[in-house]
């Protein structure tokens, strides 16, 4: 079964592109091509469509490698560029694979083209793979972050082994009337929660060994010095293999 290809040839030999396509076709390609060999008409096709695989020459009349690499560069950064030449100096060849061409085939050995074409296009499926995940965790945190600004319930977020407050939410600042500087760093003792040291260590204690604790009617002091009784649950859960602690602050009723 030949699988398509959409492939933009840049050569201004109507042989040597013609034995790539027979070289593609018997590696199981069906090649939908384009032939240029001037700077405007590879610009041209690279703004009309995408292209899985750009095949280029070296060295043409009016037009060379290290200049339609740079071309491809410009348009279609993620697109494989493959040199298919004749003898080419090592020192260019390297230094064009620097700029980021994909590979160096001659043209005496199309034999390895085809296992060339295969290997990028596996390498742009797990590129493609990759920012697909990215982005999804951007999602994910970006609408984490929305529901972190705009709970109506104070949360912080503590560094498991150190204990510290390492983010907290615009309402825990209106509960207590710290600023988010004044929060940072600190243990929750310190912030008028658990009392003092000893309470928040014996309260840690159980966060560890349970992964979970709650108080329901918790004495809570605001920097002001007014007290008032919170529900307070806490859990602790991994984060980029790093435990951190949840700490879930509402009014009681």
């Amino acid at each position: 079964m030949t699988q398509s290809l959409r492939l933009l040839i840049v050569e201004d030999n109507k042989l040597d592109a013609n034995l790539l396509l027979r070289a593609l076709r018997r590696g199981g390609y069906e090649p939908v091509y384009e032939v240029v060999d001037t700077p405007a008409a590879m610009r041209a096709a690279l703004e009309r469509q995408d292209w899985d695989v750009i095949a280029s020459d070296h060295s043409m009349p009016h037009f060379s490698a290290p200049a339609a690499l740079a071309l491809a560069r410009e348009l279609r950064p993620n697109v494989p560029f493959i040199i298919v030449s004749g003898e080419i100096d090592l020192n260019l060849a390297v230094s064009l694979m620097k700029a980021g061409a994909s590979d160096y085939i001659q043209k005496r050995d199309l034999a390895g083209l085809v296992p060339a074409i295969e290997r990028e296009l596996r390498e742009v499926e797990v590129r493609r793979e990759r920012q697909r995940v990215e982005e999804a965790l951007q999602v994910s945190e970006t609408r984490y972050r929305r529901l972190f600004e705009s709970a109506r319930d104070g949360i912080l977020i503590l560094d498991a082994g150190t204990r510290q407050i390492t983010d907290v939410n615009p309402f825990m600042e209106e509960l207590l009337g710290y600023s988010r500087d004044e929060f940072l760093g600190k243990e929750l003792w310190e912030i008028g929660l658990l009392k003092d040291a000893q309470a928040g260590q014996q309260a840690f204690r159980q966060l560890q060994e349970e992964g979970y604790i709650r108080y329901k009617n918790l004495p809570l002091q605001s920097k002001e010095g007014e007290v008032r009784d919170v529900e307070f649950v806490s859990n602790v859960y991994v984060e980029n293999r790093h435990e951190v602690i949840q700490c879930n602050i509402r009014k009681s009723a």
